[in-house]
This record gives C-alpha cells, sequence and structure tokens, in this order.
C-alpha cells in the first residue's frame, strides 16, 4: 500500500523501543511521509510546544509505556495546546480502563501492537485527511465521539482474547457498572438516592453496589 502525497505530511513517532522507531519511520517514509521519532515524550512534547503553528505535525503516533511522561500525559498536554491535531495511541497492552481513558482525553484512534502495516497506513492516511482538512473535521468527529467507548470496548476484548484471559464478561461487567455509577453521583453531586433513581436502582442496590465497588 502506498499512499500518494503531493506535499509530504509531517508525522511524529514517539516510542522508546527503537526497533518500533525504526519500523515505523521506514514505512511511513517510504508511503510519502516525512517522519520525525524521538525516544522519549518530553523530549517531543518540548519540541512541540517550541514549533510554530503552521509546522506543526498533521498526526502524531504514541506509545503509552515509557519513561518519564507517558503516552496519555502527553496526549492530554497535546490536546491542551493543539486540540485539532490526532493523535493514534499505540500500545501492546489491553486494559479497558486505560483504552477508555485515551478516547475521553482526545485519542483519534488506537493502533495495538503487534499490528498489521496495512491496517496501520490506512489509520495514518485516515487521521492526515482529517488533519488537511480532505474531510470535516466536526462531521467525522462527532460519529467517532458517539461510538469512543464501542471502540475502546473492541480493543480491550480483541486483547483480553487473543492472550487467551478469562472472566472477561466478568471484568467488563464490573468496569461498566462502576463507570455508570460515577457518571450518576457526578451528576447529582453525591447525591445517592438521585444517582440511584437515574440508575433503575433502589437505594440498597446502590448502597451495595458501592460496596461491591470498592466506592
Amino acid at each position: 500500500m502506498t499512499t500518494n502525497t503531493d506535499t509530504k505530511q509531517e508525522i511524529w513517532v514517539i516510542d522508546d523501543d527503537q526497533s518500533m522507531r525504526w519500523v515505523l519511520q521506514k514505512t511511513l517514509t517510504n508511503n510519502g511521509y516525512q517522519v520525525n521519532a524521538f525516544d522519549s515524550a518530553s523530549v517531543a512534547l518540548t519540541r512541540f510546544k517550541r514549533t510554530a503553528l503552521e509546522q506543526r505535525p498533521a498526526l502524531i503516533l504514541t506509545d503509552v509505556r515509557m519513561p518519564g511522561i507517558n503516552g496519555f500525559e502527553l496526549l492530554k498536554q497535546i490536546k491542551h495546546i493543539s486540540a485539532d491535531i490526532p493523535v493514534i495511541i499505540m500500545t501492546a497492552y489491553g486494559d479497558l480502563d486505560s483504552t477508555l481513558r485515551g478516547f475521553e482525553e482526545g485519542a483519534f484512534e488506537y493502533l495495538p501492537k503487534p499490528f498489521d502495516i496495512d491496517y496501520a497506513l490506512e489509520l495514518v492516511a485516515r487521521a492526515c485527511a482529517l488533519s488537511h482538512g480532505d474531510v470535516d473535521w466536526q462531521a467525522e468527529a462527532a460519529p467517532q465521539a458517539a461510538g469512543d467507548w464501542e471502540s475502546g470496548l473492541r480493543f480491550w476484548a480483541t486483547q483480553k482474547i487473543a492472550r487467551g484471559d478469562k472472566n472477561i464478561l466478568a471484568d467488563a461487567s464490573r468496569i461498566f457498572e462502576k463507570t455508570l455509577l460515577d457518571c450518576a453521583l457526578q451528576a447529582t453531586h453525591g447525591r445517592k438516592q438521585e444517582a440511584a433513581k437515574l440508575l433503575g436502582w433502589g437505594r440498597n442496590t446502590l448502597t451495595r453496589k458501592l460496596k461491591e465497588l470498592g466506592q
């Protein structure tokens, strides 16, 4: 799969794994992109802050688990500085809480490791098209935002199944209930009776759930 571009779009790759940086840099360069690779999020963030708006990358691909600043913190800070730059999170870990957190922080998509090269290039092309204005950002972002939790859940489940983990449904149910409970309590400013009504629970059920979930 080869991507042809009249003007090379710049992509930043951030990963403390040298071999991963090399593979991505070579693959993306061979497909018509200009690539800058960084071995730490802190170095990339410093460079980003010093880069003029018109010279910032079209896309950032970052690993999650790195020494110092991790990928989620980098994502958060990048979005605070420039909300319209898409960020793809790369990870070999399928933790549902972390996956959902990434989407909540504004990740464009997840790229699970090890990844298929063609799929990675397709994802990069889609993100760059969004960044370049070839598709309408708001029109694309709306359905993506609505389905963020589904994308996160799908990624988490795929990783769990691939590892042969058991009790996947029980784990997902627990996290789902905890998330709903947190949202209900937040919406009612901690008023448990009102939160219970929002969830269609009785007060005793909510109290029991709080204990079960360690709230």
